[in-house]
């Protein structure tokens, strides 16, 4: 085991666990205000939205813990990229911190504990504004991955005084927000979400039998988002082809025209993806026959298969999206590397391709990742320990969080 792969290994393992939950609160979020607000006449739907808004906040704890988790790790394994990426984005990443933290979670907790003591209506309004905040988040971070894709609006800048030969620049941040692959990713990522979140509420209620009304309302929403996000996902794949070859590579399994076949060997991926892709979109289809087979057939195995093919597809297609982008931490574009051999010579090109590359963000791992390949134990008992611990802190911070007084 090398330092990439044991880094590979444990940023998978935090975003298989953060990405559903993440995708569960967003989805959530926009959910039970729309619920709400449709039941401010008769009241139908609050009972479905009292009981789900029950598990809002520890999942946002849980989500937002294994967030700050993968800061931590990024920052342990692949310093270099986390402090580049910190200097170069610090305005996303204080935008998403502040939105996140001092204005998401007030309001989401003040929502929780207003819930049944104003009209439906004006909740209902709370609500949507609550959601309309906490969407500053992913608008935020899925701008980082899509700098990490393609860095629209980052120069490269020959400096003969740096350690590595050249600075990294960003003169303008709303450049930024140009990235071709940005619009397809938070598209599909908030499609998903509210497909994602819906498709739990159809198939949990449908496996207990319970809340006829709102599964109804729910599977509807879940494949119509569920195809929109797909659609998003397609165009998402489309804008990786031209702008961000080694990920279109990985993915689909054959090099972009793209890539002129004299900087083959600097855009080649390090995994073939195809398979894990493939799975993701059976994954998916397999996820959208269950809920309509659902809405005929009432049975607990095939809510079960739902679910689990729900949550795997979301986490499938997350890895894929993280690995992909192997063996760069940052992928260079193409039209760059051309420019920069042009201008500055091909040795200076592939310098700048070296120092983008994961495998030189992650040296320092080096000493950890060879005690890990003698004894591979040591990494699986930390994990499995410290989400342990981390369940267990957890669900003191629910109960402090949800706690109410009495009448």
């Amino acid at each position: 085991m090398n330092a990439v792969e044991l880094a590979t290994i444990l940023l998978a393992w935090v975003f298989g666990v953060h990405i559903p939950l993440v995708y569960t609160v967003l989805g959530v979020l926009w959910t039970l205000p729309a619920l709400e607000y449709a039941s401010r006449g008769d009241g139908r739907y609050m009972a479905a939205v009292k009981g789900v808004a029950r598990y809002l906040i520890a999942v946002y704890a849980v989500g937002g813990v294994f967030g700050t988790i993968i800061t931590v790790f990024l920052a342990g394994m692949l310093p270099v990229f986390t402090n580049l990426a910190g200097v170069l984005l610090w305005p996303v990443w204080a935008t998403a911190i502040a939105f996140g933290v001092a204005i998401a979670l007030p309001l989401i907790g003040y929502w929780y504990r207003t819930l049944g003591h104003m009209s439906p209506g004006r909740h209902a309004a709370l609500g949507f504004l609550t959601a309309g905040f906490t969407t500053v988040i992913p608008l935020m971070f899925r701008l980082v991955f899509a700098v990490v894709n393609y860095p629209a609006g980052v120069e490269v800048v020959n400096d003969p005084s740096s350690l590595v030969g050249f600075d990294l620049v960003v003169r303008n941040y709303w450049a930024l927000f140009s990235n071709p692959t940005y619009p397809p990713l938070i598209l599909s990522t908030l499609l998903g979400a509210v497909a994602f979140s819906n498709a739990l509420i159809t198939f949990v209620y449908g496996y207990f039998s319970s809340n006829p009304e709102v599964v109804l309302i729910s599977r509807k929403v879940a494949l119509t988002f569920g195809v929109a996000a797909a659609l998003s996902g397609v165009w998402y794949l489309v804008e990786l082809y031209y702008y961000a070859p080694t990920m279109a590579w990985s993915i689909l399994g054959g090099m972009p025209s793209t890539i002129p076949a004299s900087l083959a060997t600097v855009f080649r991926p390090t995994y073939s993806l195809v398979a894990p892709f493939i799975a993701a979109v059976i994954l998916g289809l397999v996820s959208a026959v269950a809920l309509l087979m659902s809405s005929r057939i009432k049975s607990r195995a095939l809510n079960i298969l739902g679910l689990l093919t729900s949550i795997a597809t979301v986490i499938d297609v997350e890895e894929v999206n993280l690995l992909s982008h192997l063996p760069y931490a940052i992928i260079p574009p193409v039209s760059a590397a051309e420019e920069l051999a042009s201008q500055y010579g091909v040795n200076f090109a592939l310098t700048v391709a070296k120092v983008l590359s994961a495998s030189t963000m992650a040296t320092t791992l080096n000493a950890l990742a060879e005690f890990v390949s003698m004894d591979p134990a040591v990494l699986y008992f930390s994990m499995a320990f410290f989400a342990l611990f981390t369940v267990l802190v957890l669900v003191g911070i629910y109960m402090a969080l949800s706690w109410r007084r009495g009448p």
